[in-house]
């Protein structure tokens, strides 16, 4: 275990913020701070980089949603959570090349924990980008190797020190993925040097102030310690952008997240509680799914997963 200072602030003075399950093992607490100087939201302490993949690998089977594949799932829920995770590929393929400056088969993109592989397939496949412009970053060996037997994309499995040094992009995306990461300076200040002069960084992340994360408080499925090491505001991610002469372009909403998180908050309650997840969580989750999308159309504050669109500052 490691404790660590505020990223933004650099300071080691937290206070209490909210103490959580994990949802694997809901026996085991975890401490998510917040600091008052920069209002950064994180888990501390928290799993080093060396202890962090063994809580991947806690679920039933050892699967983690994002890592799962076709061959990896095996109950009826798993196939379910593939098939509805294709059918949304398309429109999240066209939020990632939303503002492109130039013809898609000229854009190049890097994908940071890419998983298996599914989104780059599908820009390659249904954008019509060529499979050499594409990049993947994934440090999970199996999903990595999923990745690359389905879409024959080149997959890096170290981090950015494997692609060649004068490589840039018109988009580096994180798709529910900077929130896991130790080493978010580093990955900022090589993600700003590495992006084009017009190029994009595309960012889903959960929204700790979200009417789900409200409703739910502590059993929050998207807390999801300890895998989510940080959880950001538009305010605390901006000023940690700041540091790295990126700045957010603009915002925008990815709806089904509001539905898997009220499942699966609904699920870890019934697990805590020892009951049997039946007709009356179903409703719930139903209940609150309808609120939660419902008010996200008003305000995205309400929004459960919150889309950032990012760009190098233009200097004056």
């Amino acid at each position: 275990m490691e404790t660590l200072a505020c990223p933004i602030c650099g300071l080691k003075s937290f206070e209490s913020y909210i103490e959580v399950p994990d949802r694997f093992n809901t026996t085991a607490r975890w401490k998510i701070v917040r600091s008052p100087s920069s209002g950064l939201i994180m888990l501390n302490p928290r799993p080093d980089i060396s202890e962090i993949a063994g809580y991947y690998h806690e679920g039933p089977e050892g699967s983690y949603d994002p890592h799962l594949h076709k061959s990896s799932a095996v109950s009826k829920e798993e196939r379910l959570y593939l098939k509805a995770r294709s059918l949304l590929l398309s429109r999240k393929s066209s939020m990632v090349l939303a503002g492109a400056l130039k013809p898609l088969a000229e854009c190049r993109i890097l994908e940071i924990g890419c998983s298996t592989g599914d989104l780059l397939n599908c820009l390659h496949l249904k954008k019509g980008i060529p499979a050499e412009n594409l990049s993947g970053i994934e440090t999970d060996p199996d999903a990595a190797s999923a990745a690359e037997t389905y879409s024959g994309i080149s997959i890096f499995r170290k981090g950015f020190h494997e692609l060649k040094q004068e490589s840039t992009f018109d988009r580096i995306v994180f798709w529910h993925v900077l929130e896991h990461l130790h080493d978010l300076n580093g990955i900022l200040s090589e993600c700003s040097r590495r992006l084009n002069r017009d190029g994009i960084m595309v960012v889903a992340l959960p929204n700790p102030e979200s009417l789900d994360a409200r409703h739910y408080r502590e059993n929050w499925i998207a807390w999801d310690a300890p895998r989510h090491l940080w959880h950001f505001t538009a305010a605390t991610l901006g000023a940690l952008l700041e540091r790295h002469e990126l700045e957010i372009l603009r915002k925008g909403y990815w709806l089904p997240d509001t539905l898997y998180n009220c499942w699966h908050s609904e699920k870890l309650i019934a697990s805590l509680e020892n009951r049997t997840f039946g007709l009356r969580e179903i409703t719930e989750t139903l209940l609150q799914t309808t609120f939660g999308i419902t008010s996200s159309l008003f305000s995205l504050r309400n929004a459960s997963s919150i889309v950032y669109y990012i760009r190098r500052k233009k200097r004056i």
